[in-house]
């Protein structure tokens, strides 16, 4: 609330007007207990030993002085210095929902070009001003894909989705009225005309990149929208979203400029093939001319119930990571199409020289190619190893017993461009003492 400085003078007023003799009496009915005796005048610290405060409480955080190996849709990759210069920068933090007539343009180029750099990486036609989160963004697409193919009401989902982002479409879809279908790898879906899309991960949550082809091809003759879910640095070494056939492609660009944060903000992207953009929720930007013929740009499609009428609206967003998709564009400005496939082969390296190192342990890993991420096998309980690694300062990964009971002892081990060779020998060291 506002401070709000008034005088004698108005508060008298006020008093009358209620029929109360002084402010204290607007409590009188929250009991004595309850009420917080007024401060005296030498009461709290000072500025400086407040802050002295804070570092103090600040110091109890121990996470950066351990290796860390989490992962499952949120990575500990490098951030480029410029970023945050960008994007500390005023001019961009001066609305957190920029809407056409507030937002510089300045504002909108950015997002513009965040939608031009992310159809370009996903080899699609047209991606939208970004969305909350991968979680969201897969609910998003798959909504999408009902609006495109009315009289279907069929989804089928990869049972090795992302687990959060399986539950996000779960409740977004409760009032729908669509059947989700869980698909696995051991058993081949049934095709029909029902099915309205196929919803499938890339690389999956256990960190697999897996063979689509013959299911793109069997999804495809019976006329089901394909979308993928897929973590954008991928594509800098592995084929494209529209090179695999998909339709629609979604998840969380976050491996790109944006920091773990505990969990968000983070930055959605939602890209699609030219013929769906009416369908695509949320807002794009376009370019134009103004008056005096030079390039501008401006709101091109607005579908959500803000700007026009409820019942015609494609979506509910109201509003766009702006900032995050801000630091995505820099950070792929700064790596350019030279330097982002050769950041995705580092991770793609640094994760599989673990693996091997484990694997040549006589650890049981997971089998298929990989990125960012794998599963393996403990020889020892759960707790012993996560005890070991605390006195090693390693946070080994996510124990994915509490998600999926078939695989209790196993764990799901990210590795980023931020590991060293050192490091890595140190998890692997680690591990043979626990054999």
């Amino acid at each position: 609330m506002d401070f709000i400085g008034n005088q004698a003078p108005q508060i008298e007023e006020m008093l009358k007007t209620l029929g109360i003799d002084s402010v204290d009496d607007l409590l009188r009915d929250i009991p004595e207990r309850l009420l917080l005796q007024r401060p005296l005048v030498d009461d709290g610290i000072s500025e400086y030993e407040g802050l002295k405060e804070m570092e103090t409480l600040a110091k109890k955080n121990h996470f950066l002085e351990y290796d860390c190996y989490l992962g499952a849709g949120a990575y500990d990759h490098y951030i480029p210095a410029v970023v945050g210069s960008i994007t500390q920068k005023a001019q961009f933090l001066t609305s957190y929902t920029p809407y056409q007539a507030e937002a510089s343009q300045g504002y909108l180029q950015a997002i513009f070009e965040f939608q031009t750099l992310m159809s370009r990486l996903t080899g699609l036609d047209v991606t939208n001003a970004s969305v909350y989160d991968g979680g969201s963004a897969c609910a998003e697409a798959v909504l999408m894909a009902l609006r495109i193919q009315k009289g279907r009401n069929r989804i089928l989902i990869s049972g090795s989705l992302n687990p959060r982002y399986r539950a996000v479409v779960d409740l977004y879809c409760t009032e729908s009225g669509a059947t989700l279908e869980t698909i696995s790898s051991e058993v081949d879906p049934q095709f029909d005309e029902n099915i309205a899309a196929i919803l499938l991960p890339y690389p999956n949550y256990f960190g697999q990149i897996e063979l689509y082809e013959e299911l793109v091809q069997e999804a495809k003759k019976c006329g089901a929208l394909v979308v993928l879910q897929a973590n954008p640095l991928i594509f800098g070494l592995f084929k494209s979203a529209g090179e695999l056939g998909a339709d629609i492609a979604c998840g969380d660009a976050q491996s790109l400029g944006v920091p773990l944060s505990f969990g968000g903000p983070y930055v959605g992207y939602l890209s699609c093939k030219q013929e769906y953009i009416r369908h695509i929720p949320g807002r794009l930007v376009g370019e134009t001319k103004n008056a005096k013929g030079e390039r501008a740009f401006c709101l091109t499609l607005q579908t959500r119930e803000q700007h026009i009428r409820r019942g015609k609206a494609t979506s509910n967003i109201c509003t766009n990571q702006a900032l995050a998709a801000l630091a995505v564009l820099v950070t792929l400005l700064w790596y350019g199409k030279e330097g982002l496939p050769k950041l995705t082969l580092t991770n793609y390296r640094r994760a599989n020289y673990l693996k091997e190192q484990l694997k040549a342990l006589g650890y049981e890993v997971m089998k298929g190619e990989t990125f960012n991420e794998f599963v393996f096998k403990l020889k020892r309980p759960m707790e012993e190893v996560f005890s070991k690694a605390r006195e090693a300062k390693i946070i080994p990964g996510i124990d994915l017993g509490k998600e999926f009971p078939k695989f209790k002892d196993h764990l799901l081990a990210a590795v980023t461009e931020k590991k060293s060779l050192e490091q890595l020998d140190a998890y692997v060291a680690l591990m043979r003492l626990l054999l």
